[in-house]
């Protein structure tokens, strides 16, 4: 949620975003609202580190459906980015703002903030003589799967695999022990 206070013609917005979650179509439709807002979608660097993609506010339709089909590798529009949408490592957050001219302030000021992103953005309402946001320093990720960390070697199981040579040698040996056995059995003497 953003909220909003005025102060001598200043616009102060605080701005709550909700976590970062996975990018997929069925978090998307089951827990976005169908709301105006700004939705901004992430690549994790690494699995580690958030790297903005995109970032787009919505008013008809919501943020529900601009961001599916945004984070859809399959359309068209998303041609560029396709490959980080469908790495599995694409992340979504949003806020909601329901004011059409408090959403211009807000998206004005927080593309105007994001290096990454380039085009144009928009314009703010004119309505104040300077708007400020403050949004958390910390972003807060919800994983399904934990960010991979390095392999360490697999531990053998079953004991040594022997090779060809191995076996050939282990098989000559128990000829050897076996013709051994019999000569020693046909030696000893069968009374005893």
């Amino acid at each position: 949620m953003v909220s909003k206070e005025v102060h001598r013609g200043c616009a102060y917005y605080s701005i709550e975003w909700s976590v970062l979650e996975t990018a997929s179509r069925s978090r998307i439709i089951g827990g976005v609202p169908s709301l105006p807002g700004i939705w901004e979608l992430y690549w994790l660097e690494h699995s580690r580190i958030p790297r903005l993609i995109k970032m787009g506010r919505a008013w008809h339709g919501g943020v529900r459906h601009t961001l599916r089909v945004e984070a859809d590798p399959e359309e068209r529009i998303n041609r560029s980015c396709r490959s980080y949408l469908a790495s599995g490592d694409c992340y979504f957050r949003y806020t909601i703002c329901e004011n059409a001219p408090d959403l211009a302030d807000v998206y004005s000021v927080l593309f105007s903030l994001r290096e990454e992103l380039r085009g144009e953005g928009c314009e703010p309402s004119g309505r104040y003589r300077e708007v400020r946001i403050q949004e958390p320093e910390e972003m807060e990720i919800r994983r399904v799967r934990k960010p991979r960390e390095p392999s360490s070697p697999a531990e053998p199981f079953g004991g040594h695999v022997p090779n060809m040579f191995d076996v050939v040698r282990e098989m000559r040996r128990l000829e050897e022990e076996q013709s051994q056995g019999n000569q020693d059995g046909e030696d000893s003497p069968s009374g005893e």
